[in-house]
């Protein structure tokens, strides 16, 4: 009889660990705080946000490519737009601008100007991958994000108390022959689109010189707080990601349009890297809207993405989509590493966010 209760006793407990845990419910989508820490708004239009504040969605909108300061602008305005009238669920960083690079006052006016953008309400800068791609100077060598003409400015910003969102280099698929690029989106933008396909132009930096001036610059300011958009462009390996953010304490990433490298690498130890650097980690998407698109139809793609990311963080489901080939598992992150992913985690690396 005691052998019989003990039985008892045991299949009750391993009931109510299993109705605790197998059967506890991911947190419904439409009740967590989120935050999409990468994206393109470029339209003043509210309903975009009031979109976004339906779904429980803060955004942070980046301002990207350093080509001119009309270009800048004309991102920074429907931006300061937004942030006029959505002060708690919209923030925004800007740029600067490469034109006159080797004339003598450059630098001078580049930080003079960052000082308004953040006077004005910018909570920091972002750095985008024409720096390291694009832009050559007077000699015709391309300029690398370490170069020390850059320091004066980086270091202008760490004092100002500001963040760096760093989008440097891109995917190693990037340089490497169609076929043997890992994921369907990469495969497809870069069949339509050669010109940017690395691979097909070994005259310009490749994979690893971009990723080590990245590193470099770094190296070279240690104490300034440095996002690396796009998996940092370690999207291939987590391995690799983690060596960065073991170096580099100041550096974290967002999983802008890099989910799906997630999605093919080994569930258990993507699994195991989100919760070792969970403090680390901000989710985004890097859509982007402007006055031109179709509203309906850039609303439909993005809910999708959203809903699409979040079953496979929150639940341990087996899953598809058009970003990948195979099916995959799904993470089943619990609610703690969730919040700080998607929410919590902004707060600590964006100062003074939503005020």
């Amino acid at each position: 009889m005691i052998r019989n209760l003990k039985i008892t006793q045991f299949l009750l407990l391993t009931w109510m660990v299993c109705s605790y845990s197998c059967g506890k419910k991911a947190p419904r989508f439409e009740d967590f705080p989120k935050i999409d820490a990468h994206v393109h708004i470029e339209t003043a239009d509210p309903a975009v946000i009031e979109f976004a504040k339906k779904e429980n969605f803060k955004f942070i909108t980046l301002c990207t490519g350093a080509d001119n300061q009309e270009f800048i602008d004309g991102q920074l305005h429907p931006a300061q737009a937004q942030k006029t009238h959505f002060p708690k669920d919209f923030a925004y960083t800007t740029t600067f601008s490469m034109e006159g690079f080797d004339q003598p006052g450059w630098l001078e006016g580049v930080i003079k100007r960052l000082g308004e953008d953040f006077d004005q309400g910018a909570i920091g800068i972002k750095v985008y991958k024409d720096i390291g791609m694009t832009f050559r100077d007077s000699l015709g060598n391309f300029i690398m994000i370490d170069d020390q003409r850059f320091d004066p400015i980086f270091e202008y910003i760490e004092k100002q108390g500001k963040i760096v969102v760093g989008h440097l280099g891109e995917p190693k698929n990037c340089w490497l022959p169609i076929d043997s690029m890992t994921v369907k989106g990469d495969r497809a933008y870069y069949s339509t689109n050669p010109q940017y396909h690395m691979y097909k132009h070994p005259e310009y930096p490749s994979y690893d010189e971009q990723i080590a001036a990245r590193d470099r610059r770094l190296a070279k300011n240690p104490n300034l707080k440095f996002i690396g958009a796009h998996l940092g462009s370690l999207e291939w390996s987590v391995d690799e990601l983690a060596k960065r953010l073991d170096k580099y304490p100041n550096f974290a990433v967002d999983m802008a349009a890099r989910v799906c490298h997630l999605q093919i690498q080994d569930s258990k130890k993507v699994r195991d890297f989100i919760l070792k650097y969970q403090d680390r980690l901000m989710y985004a998407t890097d859509f982007t809207i402007t006055n031109d698109d179709n509203y309906q139809d850039v609303i439909t793609e993005i809910k999708e993405e959203w809903h699409s990311d979040w079953d496979y963080f929150s639940t341990d489901n087996v899953m598809g989509n058009s970003r990948n080939d195979d099916k995959f598992k799904g993470l089943a992150l619990d609610e703690t590493v969730l919040g700080k992913i998607y929410y919590k985690n902004v707060f600590h690396w964006f100062p003074g966010i939503f005020e």
